[in-house]
C-alpha cells in the first residue's frame, strides 16, 4: 500500500500534545458556550480549554448558591484532567458574597486541587488594574440587582464606578442569545455618559463581547475589558506566556511582552 500523503504543515516527529501551552481549566457558571467559542476564536494553536458546565439557569439567588455548592468538586476534576491554571467563571457568585470572597474561596480550592486558581472576579480586577482604570463605567447584561452587586465589589476593590447599569436579563440562556451589538450599544451609551471614566467594564463571558471590544478602544479612546477577556489575560499572564493577539484590544495585545 502507498504511503498516505501527510498533511500540510504536519510532521509527525514533531507532532505536539493537545494544549502544549496552555491548558486552562473553567468552571462554568452554567454553560460556558459563549465563553468556549471566544476562546477559540482569540487562541489558536497550542491552547485548550478544559470547561464544565453549572448548574445556573437564572441569575437568582438560590441558583447561585446551588453552583456554588460544585464549585469544588469541578476544580478537582478540572486539575486531574490535567488543567495548569483553573477559573473559576461566575462573578455573580462572589459579588453577592462580597468583596474578598472570591480570593478566600480560590486559595481553598488551590489548596484542594494542586494547582494555580482565580475567580473570575479576580481575574477581571487585576486585568482593570494591569489597564490602569481607576474610574470606570460598567455595562452588563444582569438585573439591577446583579449589576449593583458587581458596582459594589468594585467600589470595596478601590475603583470609582462612575455609571453601571445593565439588561436586566435574568435568565442565563438569554445571555447567550444576545447579538453581539447589544454589548457594543449599552457601553458606548452609558461610557459616554460618564466620558470622564479611564475605561469600559463589560463583566459576563456569557454575552458576545469579544468581537466588539477593539471598535469600542477606536471610538471611545479608552481601554475597554470584558470578562472573557480578563479571564484569557489573567490565565496567561499567570503561566507566564507571551503571545501576540491583535483584534481585540489593548489588554490582550499587552500579552505580546
Amino acid at each position: 500500500m502507498p504511503d498516505q500523503p501527510e498533511q500540510p504543515g504536519f510532521n509527525p516527529k514533531e507532532e505536539k500534545m493537545i494544549g502544549w501551552r496552555a491548558r486552562i481549566g473553567h468552571v462554568a457558571p452554567s454553560r460556558g458556550d459563549t465563553f468556549v467559542y471566544e476562546f477559540y476564536q482569540i487562541l489558536k494553536s497550542g491552547f485548550l480549554l478544559l470547561n464544565t458546565t453549572g448548574t445556573i439557569r437564572r441569575l437568582v439567588d438560590d441558583h447561585l448558591e446551588r453552583q456554588l455548592q460544585r464549585i469544588e468538586e469541578a476544580t478537582v476534576d478540572l486539575a486531574e484532567s490535567g488543567a495548569e491554571f483553573i477559573i473559576i467563571g461566575g462573578s455573580p457568585l462572589f459579588t453577592r458574597l462580597g468583596h474578598g470572597s472570591d480570593r478566600e474561596i480560590a486559595a481553598k480550592l488551590e489548596a484542594k486541587a494542586g494547582v494555580p486558581v482565580a475567580a473570575g472576579m479576580t481575574c477581571e480586577v487585576e486585568a482593570l488594574k494591569h489597564a490602569g482604570i481607576r474610574k470606570v463605567v460598567v455595562a452588563t447584561p444582569y438585573p439591577d440587582k446583579i449589576t449593583q452587586r458587581v458596582a459594589d465589589f468594585l467600589t470595596a476593590s478601590g475603583f470609582e464606578v462612575l455609571r453601571a447599569e445593565g439588561l436586566g436579563i435574568e435568565l442565563n440562556a438569554e445571555l447567550g442569545n444576545q447579538p453581539d451589538h447589544a454589548a457594543y450599544k449599552i457601553a458606548k451609551r452609558i461610557y459616554y455618559s460618564a466620558p470622564e471614566a479611564d475605561g469600559i467594564f463589560l463583566p459576563c463571558n456569557r454575552w458576545p463581547t469579544a468581537s466588539i471590544i477593539s471598535l469600542l478602544e477606536r471610538e471611545t479612546g479608552k481601554p475597554a475589558l470584558s470578562s472573557t477577556l480578563c479571564n484569557i489575560w489573567y490565565a496567561l499572564y499567570r503561566l507566564h506566556v507571551k503571545e501576540e493577539i491583535r483584534g481585540y484590544g489593548k489588554l490582550l495585545a499587552s500579552l505580546s511582552g
